[in-house]
């Protein structure tokens, strides 16, 4: 027990929540944190393009070279009971529930609700913030936000999107045609 308590710890200190935290016993070797008395946003799980750490710097500091301090929010995680696929004509994927899948993907942990405004603009008003359980590598289960798509069924197609295609394939195109914007956060409090 004091072992599972340990890794609960060293996830927050890893992720600098020095907060209080609420969490209930998931299985016998697992945790599951259910709440963060925090100013800071819920977590995020992201599964696309997001992804790509120039892109992610990008919306969230203006500058795609500015990885470094973003890859440090981010940590390797899946979701089960959902399933990713590429919209249809585009480079982006969308990610749907469907019994029997899993993602993978990154937890963020973002440091101000400027930062979460910025993504949120980002992702657009085809993909709602809904709540779900992101697992861990180390087994440990966060409650967490997750973009899912919104949009009409029929725009999603039959073939899985992959991340290393679109870093190799895409990423660059969108990099040259955000170069010089700029996302809009709010003032955090």
């Amino acid at each position: 027990m004091a072992r599972q308590h340990a890794k609960v710890l060293q996830f927050y200190l890893i992720t600098n929540h020095t907060e209080k935290t609420n969490y209930k016993p998931y299985s016998r070797s697992t945790k599951y944190i259910t709440t963060v008395e925090s100013s800071k946003p819920r977590p995020l799980f992201i599964y696309g393009t997001l992804r790509a750490r120039p892109l992610l710097a990008w919306a969230l500091t203006g500058d795609a070279a500015n990885t470094e301090p973003i890859s440090a929010l981010a940590r390797p995680a899946k979701v089960y009971g959902c399933a990713r696929y590429t919209v249809r004509s585009r480079d982006y994927p969308a990610v749907i529930k469907k019994d029997g899948h899993e993602i993978d993907g990154d937890l963020l942990i973002l440091e101000t609700k400027s930062m979460r405004k910025k993504l949120d603009d980002f992702e657009g008003e085809m993909y709602t913030p809904t709540s779900v359980d992101v697992v861990l590598e180390d087994g440990i289960i966060v409650e967490a936000d997750m973009y899912v798509w919104a949009g009409d069924q029929d725009a999603l197609s039959d073939e899985p999107w992959e991340l290393d295609t679109f870093v190799e394939e895409r990423l660059q195109d969108w990099l040259d045609l955000f170069g010089g914007m700029e996302m809009i956060g709010e003032d955090d409090d």
